[in-house]
């Protein structure tokens, strides 16, 4: 992935940015723009469909702002991994306010979206839910004015062993046991928006899932 600094993130004069988090056990949509005074932000762990919540947090968002739809430039939405169901909804939704507004879409990998949430400098793991007691994991080093640079490619990790590696920054939701969780200052829905004003490449606006072995290997290697 291609990467900015901070000193060569694209401008955001005049544009207004609404930011997408639905891959994960936590709902997070996020509204910035040079006319608002400061971010805002809606988190949900509700159980009603994904799409449904979204939409009304975005509306919610625009409205309070006093703006509307079109005054959204771009649209900036995680696409996993992570939950399969929220993966969809989250880039269906986001296409379907681009189709709308005619903003521009920007997709970021999740397990990037959650070490950019670090301030600081140092060396972490993101970790997003996987399936049977396991995570999808990546470790990444990060500076404070850089956008997160990932040192390996995606583990499985299982969640009785978060505690030999870390620091882990996750959702607050998700369950790591024991292991050692790193501080962070932002929202995931904030640290999407950094991506896109770190000038950060996006990807694809297409769901990235990580597959396993399959289950039968899982269960002789235990």
């Amino acid at each position: 992935m291609n990467e900015k600094s901070a000193g060569e993130a694209e401008s955001v004069g005049g544009e207004t940015f609404l930011s997408l988090v639905t891959c994960g056990p936590q709902l997070e949509v996020a509204l910035y723009g040079d006319t608002l005074r400061a971010t805002s932000l809606v988190r949900l762990g509700g159980v009603a469909p994904r799409s449904t919540l979204v939409l009304a947090a975005a509306d919610l968002l625009i409205e309070d702002a006093g703006l509307t739809p079109d005054a959204v430039s771009r649209i900036v939405v995680s696409r996993g991994p992570g939950s399969f169901t929220g993966i969809r909804a989250g880039l269906a939704t986001a296409a379907g306010l681009v189709a709308a507004t005619g903003a521009q879409c920007l997709a970021y990998d999740s397990l990037l979206m959650l070490a950019a949430r670090c301030g600081g400098s140092g060396t972490v793991w993101s970790a997003q839910p996987g399936r049977r007691g396991e995570v999808y994991a990546r470790s990444y080093e990060i500076e404070e004015e850089r956008a997160p640079h990932a040192l390996g490619e995606i583990e499985i990790v299982a969640v009785d062993r978060t505690a030999e590696r870390g620091p882990w920054v996750a959702a607050e939701a998700l369950d790591l046991g024991d292991a050692e969780r790193a501080s962070t200052p932002r929202s995931s829905a904030e640290a999407l928006l950094r991506l896109a004003m770190l000038g950060v490449t996006a990807d694809p606006a297409e769901p990235l899932y990580v597959e396993g072995p399959p289950i039968h290997q899982r269960d002789q290697k235990s």
